[in-house]
């Protein structure tokens, strides 16, 4: 029998993506997805990266038991299910657990037998009915660097690849399903290996078949980017961004991060990367106030910023995670310190945005239309930035264009040619 379910998703791309392949499974059998609050099942897909998140989380299962039916059943996915249990009207289902939840949904199992099954990192089907225009595909999961800060590790596991032949037959059925932008996704994707093939030959060989679509790397570390890798990048397929996770630009900070670079080769490789194509999109992360952070510390951080010009910075405020190294450490930075540090990150990488945006005036793009509302579209150019245009046009759609800059504009405009 057919149910009506409400769906809350949190976190990464790779939590997205997997969401949007049980999405696919449960359309596939009948379900209905909606917002609506009045639906028989409550599915909260959660993430645990920061004790920000995890408050996220629990305000939407608040919300869910609030909302939700006398008989409605509500489920808890993601990384803040950390075993198969049931808790009142409430299952919990782990990440590796995640492919059975239509299963349950249809009562073919219930929580208490997943123990039964062996755990599963890749047994969700490609996201072939997901909600999106652009659309992601896991390939990769689990991490082993355990960096200081990081609880992943510990909610993931360890790094754990895709068949790349699963890979291929996953892209090829989202390309028939008429997605135009697939972003290749995992914990660690830059750490992708299968047999004897690495995260470059992957690439190389989707780059191969037919077809009209944009290829997109999701976050990845600096140290799994190779000389190949950014060859690679330069592909006419390619979308010309990367978010380049960099955290911190001081050496001593990235050593007791347990990083596994240096700042040195953060900007070696930038240079790198600029030297193929000037106009590179490049995005990142930075934690501030990590324990021993100086004012010396953060300078160098700021420095780097600006070498690197990014068009945009995740900031984040250091939030000791328990179980992680840098939990246990003593010489904390204040939060008044944090906060400051923040701003000053915010305001640099947003006059660094309108600089990189003014780079697109002018000059002809390819935009793929993604929505279209009120006689306008929206969506990305081939170097990952917003566009508007003042007219509706079909969605999922290569449009040459166009584009124009405005001072302190969060989009450009476009028109088409």
């Amino acid at each position: 029998m057919a149910v009506k379910i409400n769906i809350e998703s949190l976190g990464c791309r790779l939590n997205q993506s997997e969401i949007q392949s049980v999405i696919t499974v449960l359309k596939n059998r009948g379900h209905v997805i909606t917002q609506r609050e009045d639906a028989d099942i409550f599915i909260v897909n959660s993430c645990k990266v920061t004790l920000h998140s995890e408050r996220k989380t629990r305000k939407l299962i608040y919300r869910a038991e609030r909302a939700s039916k006398k008989n409605a059943r509500i489920i808890v996915t993601g990384c803040c299910a950390d075993k198969p249990e049931r808790q009142g009207n409430i299952l919990f289902i782990p990440n590796d657990y995640k492919h059975l939840i239509p299963d349950i949904i249809d009562e073919i199992i219930d929580v208490t037998d997943l123990i039964k099954f062996p755990p599963s990192r890749f047994s969700l089907p490609a996201p072939t009915a997901g909600t999106t225009t652009r659309i992601n595909l896991k390939i990769q999961d689990g991490c082993d660097n355990f960096c200081s800060y990081c609880i992943i590790p510990f909610t993931r596991g360890s790094a754990q690849s895709k068949a790349m032949d699963v890979v291929l037959n996953e892209f090829n059925d989202l390309l028939d399903a008429g997605y135009r932008e697939i972003v290749l996704t995992g914990v660690m994707i830059g750490n992708y290996r299968h047999e004897n093939a690495d995260l470059a030959d992957l690439v190389s060989s989707l780059l191969e078949i037919p077809g009209e679509f944009r290829l997109h790397l999701a976050s990845i570390s600096p140290a799994y980017v190779t000389e190949r890798l950014i060859d690679v990048l330069d592909h006419d397929r390619m979308v010309r961004h990367l978010n380049l996770s960099l955290q911190s630009g001081s050496d001593k900070i990235l050593e007791r991060m347990n990083r596994g670079y240096t700042s040195s080769d953060y900007y070696r490789l930038v240079d790198k990367i600029k030297k193929k194509d000037r106009d590179f999109n490049l995005t990142t992360d930075v934690i501030v106030g990590f324990p021993g952070e100086g004012d010396d510390d953060f300078a160098e951080t700021m420095s780097l910023i600006r070498h690197a010009a990014f068009s945009h910075i995740h900031t984040f405020r250091f939030s000791p995670r328990p179980g992680t190294a840098a939990f246990e450490s003593d010489d904390n930075v204040s939060e008044e310190t944090k906060k400051e540090r923040s701003i000053k990150v915010i305001e640099l990488y947003l006059k660094q945005k309108e600089n990189y945006y003014m780079k697109f005036d002018g000059r002809e793009s390819i935009l793929l239309s993604e929505r279209s509302y009120n006689s306008r579209t929206r969506g990305f150019n081939e170097y990952y930035v917003p566009v508007e245009m003042d007219r509706a046009l079909d969605r999922n759609k290569f449009i040459r264009i166009k584009t124009h800059a405005e001072p302190g504009a969060s989009r450009l405009r476009g028109s088409p040619l």
